[in-house]
C-alpha cells in the first residue's frame, strides 16, 4: 500500500478552531498533498482562515458549515464531497464537547447534559461514518480516525458524562473497525489534556485556571510536557500511513497513565 497521500481527499469534522486539533490535522494533511474539506457548526471566520491556509499549500480546500448531529446534514456533506472529488480517503472526527462538573457533584449533570454530550461525542461521529460509508468503501486506502480521549479509558475527565461518552466512542471505533473491514480502517487517538483553543473556549475567561491546569498536567506526566494539536495531527498522519493498523485505541498523553510514583516504586524493586 502506498503511503503517498497526494491527491487523496480528507474530511475534517469539527475543525473550526484555528488553534485546534482539526486545524492542525487539516494543515498536516494539506502538506502531504491531500485535498481537504473542513466542517464546523460555528466559528466560520476561523474555519475560513484554516481553509485559506490549506489552499496556500497548493491543495484544494473547502468549508462546509453544518450540524453533524443531524443525519441529513451528514448526507449533504457526503454528497458534496462525492460531487466535488468523487472519493473520500480520510475521515477524521474531531468533534467534541463537554460540561465541566466535579465527579462528586452528581446533581450538576442533567439528562439534557448527557443527551447533548453523547449527541456530539458519539452519535455525530457515527452519523458521519454512516453517511460516508459507501464513498469510503469505494475509495482507495480509506481510513477513519476518531479523536477520543484518555478519559474513555481511565474514566477520569472533565465530567462523568464526558468520560462515559468517550468510552462509548472507543467502543464505537472497535465496532466500526469490524463493520467496515476490510476496505476501511478505523482507529482512535486518545489524547490526554491538549493545550488548545478548545480548552480556552470551554473555560472562558478563566486564564489563571487554565495556566494552573497546564502546570498540573506537566508535573503529573513522565515527560513533563503538554500535548499540542500538532502532536495529534502528526499521529493522525502516521496512522494513515500504517496500513496494518485498525481497531486501535492509541493513548497520547506524555505517559500520564504511568505515574511517576509507579516508576519510582518499580526502580526500588530492582
Amino acid at each position: 500500500m502506498s503511503t503517498n497521500l497526494k491527491g487523496k481527499v480528507a474530511i475534517l469534522i469539527g475543525a473550526g478552531r484555528v488553534n485546534g486539533v482539526g486545524a492542525a490535522t487539516a494543515l498536516s494533511l494539506a502538506r502531504e498533498g491531500c485535498n481537504v474539506l473542513i466542517n464546523c457548526r460555528k466559528n466560520e471566520a476561523q474555519a475560513t482562515q484554516i481553509v485559506n491556509e490549506c489552499r496556500q499549500l497548493g491543495v484544494e480546500a473547502e468549508l462546509f458549515m453544518a450540524d453533524v448531529t443531524k443525519s441529513a446534514a451528514c448526507k449533504e456533506i457526503a454528497q458534496y464531497v462525492e460531487q466535488k472529488w468523487g472519493q473520500a480517503n480520510i475521515l477524521v472526527n474531531c468533534i467534541g464537547t463537554t460540561k465541566i462538573v466535579p465527579y462528586e457533584e452528581l446533581d450538576q449533570l442533567t439528562e439534557e447534559d448527557f443527551a447533548k454530550i453523547f449527541a456530539v461525542n458519539v452519535t455525530a461521529p457515527y452519523l458521519v461514518v454512516q453517511a460516508f460509508q459507501r464513498l469510503l468503501r469505494n475509495s482507495a486506502n480509506s481510513s477513519v480516525i476518531n479523536i477520543s480521549s484518555t478519559a474513555g479509558i481511565s474514566g477520569m475527565g472533565s465530567s462523568i458524562a464526558y468520560a462515559a461518552s468517550k468510552g462509548a466512542l472507543n467502543t464505537l471505533t472497535l465496532a466500526l473497525a469490524k463493520a467496515l473491514a476490510p476496505e476501511v480502517r478505523v482507529n482512535a487517538i486518545c489524547p490526554g489534556f491538549i493545550d488548545s483553543s478548545w480548552w480556552e473556549e470551554t473555560l472562558g475567561n478563566e486564564t489563571d485556571k487554565y495556566k494552573s491546569m497546564l502546570k498540573s498536567v506537566k508535573e503529573r506526566n513522565l515527560l513533563n510536557q503538554v500535548i499540542k494539536p500538532a502532536d495529534v495531527a502528526n499521529l493522525v498522519v502516521s496512522i494513515i500511513k500504517t496500513p496494518g493498523m485498525t481497531g486501535e485505541l492509541i493513548r497520547l498523553n506524555s505517559g500520564a497513565h504511568i505515574t511517576k510514583t509507579d516508576i519510582l516504586h518499580s526502580r526500588a524493586q530492582l
